[in-house]
Protein backbone atom coordinates (compact mmCIF):
# COMPACT_ATOMS: atom_id res chain seq x y z
CA UNK A 1 0.00 0.00 0.00
CA UNK A 2 1.29 3.27 -0.90
CA UNK A 3 0.63 6.09 2.05
CA UNK A 4 0.04 9.24 1.10
CA UNK A 5 2.67 12.08 1.99
CA UNK A 6 0.73 15.33 3.68
CA UNK A 7 2.14 18.54 3.03
CA UNK A 8 3.49 20.67 5.58
CA UNK A 9 2.07 24.06 6.09
CA UNK A 10 5.32 25.23 5.30
CA UNK A 11 5.43 23.58 1.85
CA UNK A 12 1.37 24.72 1.35
CA UNK A 13 2.52 27.84 1.39
CA UNK A 14 5.31 27.62 -0.67
CA UNK A 15 2.83 25.50 -3.38
CA UNK A 16 0.29 28.65 -2.83
CA UNK A 17 2.88 31.80 -4.05
CA UNK A 18 4.12 28.78 -6.73
CA UNK A 19 0.51 28.26 -8.02
CA UNK A 20 0.17 32.25 -8.04
CA UNK A 21 3.36 33.17 -10.51
CA UNK A 22 1.86 30.06 -12.86
CA UNK A 23 -1.18 32.29 -12.88
CA UNK A 24 0.77 35.96 -12.83
CA UNK A 25 3.01 34.10 -16.09
CA UNK A 26 -0.38 33.86 -18.06
CA UNK A 27 -0.82 38.03 -17.91
CA UNK A 28 2.63 39.35 -17.04
CA UNK A 29 6.30 38.70 -18.17
CA UNK A 30 8.53 37.06 -15.26
CA UNK A 31 10.28 39.97 -15.29
CA UNK A 32 7.49 42.21 -14.50
CA UNK A 33 6.42 39.96 -11.34
CA UNK A 34 7.05 41.58 -8.00
CA UNK A 35 6.82 40.05 -4.59
CA UNK A 36 3.91 42.38 -3.96
CA UNK A 37 2.21 40.41 -7.09
CA UNK A 38 2.74 37.41 -5.83
CA UNK A 39 1.51 38.23 -1.97
CA UNK A 40 -1.63 40.23 -2.96
CA UNK A 41 -2.29 37.18 -5.62
CA UNK A 42 -2.08 35.17 -2.51
CA UNK A 43 -4.26 37.49 -0.39
CA UNK A 44 -1.28 37.58 2.44
CA UNK A 45 1.37 40.18 2.96
CA UNK A 46 4.48 40.68 1.56
CA UNK A 47 6.13 39.48 4.53
CA UNK A 48 4.81 35.87 4.14
CA UNK A 49 6.63 35.67 1.32
CA UNK A 50 9.72 36.53 2.68
CA UNK A 51 9.74 34.08 5.20
CA UNK A 52 9.48 31.30 2.56
CA UNK A 53 12.17 32.67 -0.60
CA UNK A 54 14.46 35.50 -0.24
CA UNK A 55 13.26 36.23 -3.95
CA UNK A 56 10.85 35.43 -7.21
CA UNK A 57 14.33 33.63 -8.41
CA UNK A 58 14.41 31.51 -4.97
CA UNK A 59 10.83 30.54 -5.64
CA UNK A 60 11.82 29.14 -9.34
CA UNK A 61 14.27 27.10 -7.98
CA UNK A 62 12.06 25.78 -5.23
CA UNK A 63 9.78 24.60 -7.90
CA UNK A 64 12.29 23.21 -10.00
CA UNK A 65 14.10 21.05 -7.25
CA UNK A 66 10.57 19.69 -6.17
CA UNK A 67 9.91 18.73 -9.66
CA UNK A 68 13.44 17.22 -10.09
CA UNK A 69 12.54 15.37 -5.72
CA UNK A 70 8.82 14.51 -7.04
CA UNK A 71 10.38 12.10 -9.86
CA UNK A 72 13.13 11.16 -7.90
CA UNK A 73 11.01 9.48 -5.34
CA UNK A 74 8.22 8.36 -7.43
CA UNK A 75 10.76 6.41 -9.49
CA UNK A 76 13.76 5.92 -6.61
CA UNK A 77 13.58 1.76 -7.86
CA UNK A 78 14.38 3.61 -11.53
CA UNK A 79 18.00 3.75 -12.26
CA UNK A 80 19.14 7.03 -12.87
CA UNK A 81 19.11 7.15 -16.74
CA UNK A 82 15.60 6.41 -16.22
CA UNK A 83 14.86 8.93 -13.42
CA UNK A 84 16.72 11.24 -15.97
CA UNK A 85 14.29 10.60 -18.71
CA UNK A 86 11.43 11.05 -16.57
CA UNK A 87 12.68 14.71 -15.43
CA UNK A 88 12.99 15.59 -18.69
CA UNK A 89 9.65 14.48 -19.55
CA UNK A 90 8.04 16.46 -16.46
CA UNK A 91 9.87 19.52 -17.53
CA UNK A 92 8.77 19.08 -20.90
CA UNK A 93 4.88 18.95 -19.84
CA UNK A 94 5.96 22.17 -17.99
CA UNK A 95 7.42 23.76 -21.10
CA UNK A 96 5.42 26.83 -21.14
CA UNK A 97 6.46 27.31 -17.52
CA UNK A 98 9.96 27.23 -17.85
CA UNK A 99 10.34 28.85 -21.14
CA UNK A 100 8.68 31.80 -19.25
CA UNK A 101 11.51 31.49 -16.45
CA UNK A 102 14.12 30.48 -18.29
CA UNK A 103 14.62 34.04 -20.19
CA UNK A 104 16.55 35.12 -16.88
CA UNK A 105 19.93 34.04 -16.61
CA UNK A 106 22.75 35.21 -14.29
CA UNK A 107 23.05 35.01 -9.86
CA UNK A 108 20.04 33.27 -8.40
CA UNK A 109 18.76 32.29 -11.59
CA UNK A 110 17.33 28.81 -12.59
CA UNK A 111 20.08 28.09 -15.01
CA UNK A 112 22.87 28.69 -12.21
CA UNK A 113 20.86 26.93 -9.46
CA UNK A 114 20.32 24.25 -12.10
CA UNK A 115 24.13 23.43 -12.55
CA UNK A 116 24.52 23.69 -8.64
CA UNK A 117 21.55 21.26 -7.73
CA UNK A 118 22.36 18.30 -10.31
CA UNK A 119 26.28 18.76 -8.70
CA UNK A 120 24.46 18.04 -5.56
CA UNK A 121 22.52 15.48 -6.52
CA UNK A 122 25.40 13.36 -8.00
CA UNK A 123 27.68 14.05 -5.04
CA UNK A 124 24.79 12.48 -3.35
CA UNK A 125 24.41 9.16 -5.89
CA UNK A 126 27.75 8.83 -5.39
CA UNK A 127 28.23 9.47 -1.25
CA UNK A 128 25.45 6.87 -0.58
CA UNK A 129 27.55 4.53 -2.82
CA UNK A 130 30.93 5.31 -0.81
CA UNK A 131 32.70 7.07 -3.59
CA UNK A 132 34.41 9.50 -1.25
CA UNK A 133 36.57 11.14 -1.41
CA UNK A 134 35.93 12.63 -4.75
CA UNK A 135 38.79 12.79 -6.52
CA UNK A 136 39.48 16.02 -8.71
CA UNK A 137 39.16 14.46 -12.25
CA UNK A 138 35.53 13.23 -11.13
CA UNK A 139 34.41 16.45 -9.44
CA UNK A 140 35.78 18.31 -12.50
CA UNK A 141 33.53 15.81 -14.94
CA UNK A 142 30.72 16.27 -12.10
CA UNK A 143 30.27 20.29 -12.76
CA UNK A 144 31.53 20.23 -16.41
CA UNK A 145 28.27 17.68 -17.40
CA UNK A 146 26.10 19.49 -14.93
CA UNK A 147 26.96 23.06 -16.87
CA UNK A 148 26.54 21.63 -20.02
CA UNK A 149 23.63 19.60 -19.21
CA UNK A 150 21.94 23.35 -17.95
CA UNK A 151 22.61 25.11 -20.95
CA UNK A 152 21.52 22.58 -22.94
CA UNK A 153 18.14 21.66 -21.45
CA UNK A 154 17.57 25.53 -21.01
CA UNK A 155 18.15 25.79 -25.08
CA UNK A 156 16.11 22.40 -25.49
CA UNK A 157 13.15 24.10 -23.18
CA UNK A 158 13.72 27.47 -25.01
CA UNK A 159 14.02 26.27 -28.94
CA UNK A 160 11.32 25.06 -31.62
CA UNK A 161 11.24 22.58 -32.43
CA UNK A 162 12.76 20.52 -30.12
CA UNK A 163 13.99 16.91 -29.72
CA UNK A 164 11.95 14.87 -27.14
CA UNK A 165 12.20 14.01 -23.86
CA UNK A 166 13.95 10.49 -25.08
CA UNK A 167 16.03 12.24 -27.46
CA UNK A 168 16.94 15.09 -24.95
CA UNK A 169 17.95 12.12 -22.54
CA UNK A 170 19.55 10.33 -25.11
CA UNK A 171 21.53 12.91 -26.01
CA UNK A 172 22.73 14.15 -22.46
CA UNK A 173 23.58 10.42 -21.66
CA UNK A 174 25.64 10.12 -24.52
CA UNK A 175 27.15 13.68 -24.21
CA UNK A 176 28.04 12.31 -19.94
CA UNK A 177 32.27 11.84 -19.38
CA UNK A 178 32.52 8.24 -19.77
CA UNK A 179 33.96 8.43 -15.56
CA UNK A 180 31.20 9.92 -14.59
CA UNK A 181 28.76 7.64 -16.39
CA UNK A 182 30.65 4.22 -14.99
CA UNK A 183 30.42 6.20 -11.27
CA UNK A 184 26.71 6.66 -11.22
CA UNK A 185 26.13 3.26 -12.61
CA UNK A 186 28.06 1.64 -10.31
CA UNK A 187 25.97 3.33 -7.41
CA UNK A 188 22.50 2.35 -9.11
CA UNK A 189 23.83 -1.09 -9.28
CA UNK A 190 25.20 -0.79 -5.18
CA UNK A 191 22.03 0.57 -4.12
CA UNK A 192 19.91 -1.85 -5.77
CA UNK A 193 21.69 -4.64 -4.22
Amino acid sequence: MKVKRTMSTKDMTKAMFAEALVELLHSVPFKKITVKMLADSCSVPRQTFYYHFHDKFELVNWIYSSDVEKVMSENSSEPWSTVTYLFFQKLNEKRAFYKKVLVESGQNSLLEHSHTYFVSLYLNSLSQFGTFPINKDLEFFMNYHAFACSNMTRQWLLNEPFDTPEEHNRKTLSAMPQMLYDELTRADISLAT
